[in-house]
């Protein structure tokens, strides 16, 4: 009973492992039979991997990107041409000087306010009008007062800057505004005009010679060194002819100066300036000179400046210096 079990026992046995020896063989043969899979040939070659394949600068190679870093700030060059800026520009400019004079038992005082604007249709070109006034209160003990207008003055300019050079030329025309009347306020008129010419060294003496007409031609040339210290020298010269009352004839004049800029701290501008001006040939002294000294200050505003004006020689100056002076208040064009 027991040796027939163990009989059967073996039988089934044998016959599971002929079965599993058949079923292994046949998966072989199929194995061995099958078409082979379609491979990848850059799979079976692989690229090198390389700074271009990950996207970043081979300087940053091998490093990879950091994913989270801020992107960088595109450079100035970059925005100012994605930020376009405007073509045109206005700005505005005014200047308000004073004098006095004292004599025994009376005082004189002048007051000549000069009014600007600009306009840049160009990034190179400015248009300009340049306006002056002249205020008068108590002649000479007169009590008398009055107000009169000066020649205003239309000017094209082109401006450009080459590095640490800056450049600006430029040709205009005046009005003859300014009169003096023949009757007896004349000599009223004629010493406002004198006075407010004094306050302002003669420079740009066209603008308040009365029944005259000036074609005037300007040029100015700056040179800033690395630390903000400036040099500047300015040329201008005229044609002026007479056009009414007794303003006759045609005379040239010619006027230079010399300027240097002192930045003092981030704002604040010392600039002193020596000018002169070559008188019209019927004056008896051609030559007058002038020393100025002009503090100027950048605020959000715009530029607001003081100075004051001394006349050194004849006909203005004297021996003394300060016969003639001028003070001077106002804030700068932008442009």
């Amino acid at each position: 009973m027991h040796s027939r079990t163990r009989r059967g026992s073996s039988g089934l046995a044998g016959s599971c492992s002929e079965l599993l020896a058949v079923l292994l063989s046949l998966t072989a043969s199929r194995l061995s039979h099958a078409q082979p899979a379609e491979r990848d040939p850059q799979a079976a070659n692989p690229a090198p991997t390389t700074a271009a394949s990950l996207g970043i600068a081979p300087n940053d190679y091998p490093y990879p990107p950091a994913l989270d870093a801020p992107a960088p700030a595109p450079p100035a060059i970059a925005l100012a041409k994605a930020v376009p800026v405007a073509s045109t520009r206005l700005s505005y400019g005014a200047v308000l000087s004073s004098s006095g004079e004292s004599e025994t038992g009376s005082t004189s005082v002048v007051l000549s306010p000069l009014l600007e604007g600009a306009y840049a249709v160009h990034p190179n070109v400015l248009l300009d009008l340049a306006w002056g006034f002249g205020w008068l209160v108590d002649n000479q003990g007169l009590g008398e007062s009055t107000f009169r207008a000066g020649n205003p003055q239309f000017t094209s300019y082109f401006h450009a800057d080459t590095g640490p050079w800056r450049f600006r030329a430029g040709v205009g025309v005046t009005a003859p505004l300014a009169h003096v009347p023949l009757s007896p306020d004349g000599r009223l008129y004629n010493f406002l005009y004198n006075q407010t010419m004094a306050m302002w060294g003669m420079w740009n003496l066209w603008l308040w010679s009365p029944d005259r007409m000036a074609l005037p031609s300007m040029f100015r040339v700056s040179y800033t060194l690395s630390g903000g210290l400036a040099f500047s020298f300015e040329e201008a010269s005229a044609v002026v002819f007479g056009v009414r009352g007794n303003a006759t004839g045609t005379e040239s004049l010619q006027q230079v100066a010399l300027e240097v800029e002192f930045p003092i701290g981030q704002s604040f501008v010392l600039r002193p300036r020596f000018q002169t001006v070559l008188m019209p040939s019927t004056s008896v002294n051609r030559f007058q000179s002038s020393a100025v000294l002009r503090g100027t200050l950048q605020t959000k505003a715009g530029r607001f400046f003081a100075g004051l004006l001394i006349n050194l020689d004849e006909p203005l100056g004297g021996a003394a210096g300060l016969e003639r002076w001028g003070f001077h208040l106002g804030k700068e064009i932008e442009l």
